[in-house]
């Protein structure tokens, strides 16, 4: 073997190496998150004299194509007693109009204050005129099952939980829809095993989604609600991590059809700035080796891809293996990539069988949208969402202490003594 053939060689070797490794991280990580999330839904079976008074809180801007079908689930839940409070930041379209129809009690408040997210505000908002020992914040985009609030508060009961979301059923029409699918995958990946999510002492793990949060009254207070994370860009994550950090009870609940979304049916351009917007947020929440983990991710899918093209192409330039059984293993492990993306998602969105077998396409889409926000988010640069602008930058909060007080004082003096809940 002359030189050139063994350097060659020994660099094919080292890649293949590095390949080797970097799928076994992979797996073994997903093996992990496998093993540890077997946590299901509770039930108390009880009476409906017994069920706390919940308040669910709607925020809403420009939501007129979306917010009838929201509202008309909400009305049909099977449970004895709620009220609906539909928060518009000043929507220029039919929103409120619309939301007024379902006899909902619409509080319209465009002034939005400085150092706050127009969504966290709308969610403060109708925290302040809520009656419910317990609170269920929920995104105008939802549609829920009849039985599903029953199911949720009885697992909130159950479980003692301050804070309770799940994650809801995507589903999907237009090509760049199924990508929420790929960007879920790596937030699950980043978010750790849904067991150890749940364990209120395991500080490195967290993950809520804004579409669905579920507090006890007590619980959202000691937290300090939205206030506590006004300006951040990524609310459900942020009030996860608190959770934690103060050592209250989360609970995630990732795989259930009894609340489904369509989040994007729009243009691409609201998938692009919402994903802009919310991946720079989440990145600066998680502990740096669960960022390594979703980087060893990304990179199994694209080298798994240059691997199987290499093998086909020129198979003695890289390869170790000979022809039949690099492009067999090659095979196996880009199409693994792809199965194990298809198994985290069959339960939790629509899927489409030419994205999972052409995922590193969809991927470099995804990629881009990442590298973009991250570079975004490292120069300081503003993103937007439906017309209002927000900074990535961290910044001290500007809310005064005396809003706080006032805020919990006024919620106190609408508590009744002889709450159900405490």
């Amino acid at each position: 073997m002359n030189l050139l053939s063994r350097q060659v060689f020994e660099m094919g070797f080292i890649f293949d190496t590095l390949y080797i490794l970097i799928v076994s991280v992979c797996f073994i990580y997903l093996a992990n998150i496998i093993k540890n999330s077997r946590n299901g839904w509770q039930y108390l079976n009880l009476a409906d004299f017994e069920l706390p008074f919940v308040s669910i809180i709607v925020p809403t801007l420009e939501e007129e194509n979306n917010i009838r079908k929201c509202l008309r689930s909400l009305i049909a839940l099977d449970y004895p007693d709620y009220e609906i409070i539909v928060v518009d930041g000043g929507s220029k379209d039919r929103t409120a109009e619309i939301a007024k129809g379902f006899y909902a009690n619409v509080i319209i408040d465009q002034n939005l204050p400085t150092g706050w997210v127009g969504k966290s505000y709308g969610c403060h908002i109708g925290y302040q005129a809520s009656q419910g020992d317990v609170l269920l914040f929920t995104d105008a985009d939802t549609e829920h099952t009849p039985e599903s609030l029953r199911i949720t508060v009885e697992h909130l009961l159950s479980t003692d939980s301050t804070l309770l979301s799940l994650f809801p059923y995507q589903k999907a029409e237009k090509w760049f829809e199924y990508l929420v699918g790929f960007m879920y995958f790596l937030s699950f990946l980043g978010g750790g095993p849904r067991n150890n999510i749940n364990n209120p002492y395991d500080k490195s793990a967290f993950m809520a989604s804004g579409q669905y949060m579920m507090f006890s009254r007590n619980g959202y207070e000691k937290l300090g609600g939205h206030m506590a994370i006004s300006s951040s860009l990524v609310e459900d994550v942020a009030l996860a991590k608190l959770c934690k950090e103060k050592e209250l009870k989360l609970y995630f609940v990732d795989h259930t059809k009894i609340v489904s979304t369509r989040m994007y049916p729009g243009k691409f351009m609201d998938f692009f700035r919402a994903f802009k917007r919310a991946i720079w947020g989440g990145i600066n929440t998680l502990p740096f080796w669960r960022v390594l983990l979703i980087i060893c991710w990304l990179l199994y899918c694209l080298i798994s891809s240059y691997f199987l093209a290499n093998s086909i192409i020129n198979p003695t330039n890289w390869m170790v293996w000979d022809f039949s059984i690099g492009i067999i293993v090659n095979s196996v492990l880009y199409l693994t990539w792809g199965v194990a993306y298809y198994i985290y998602w069959r339960q939790r969105g629509k899927n489409n069988a030419l994205f999972i077998l052409f995922y590193p396409l969809a991927m470099v889409v995804v990629i881009t949208i990442i590298i973009i926000s991250l570079l975004n988010g490292a120069l300081g640069n503003k993103v937007s969402w439906k017309n209002r602008y927000y900074s990535t930058k961290k910044s001290v909060k500007e809310t005064p202490s005396e809003i706080r007080d006032k805020t919990l004082k006024k919620s106190k003096r609408r508590r009744s003594s002889s709450s159900k809940f405490n």
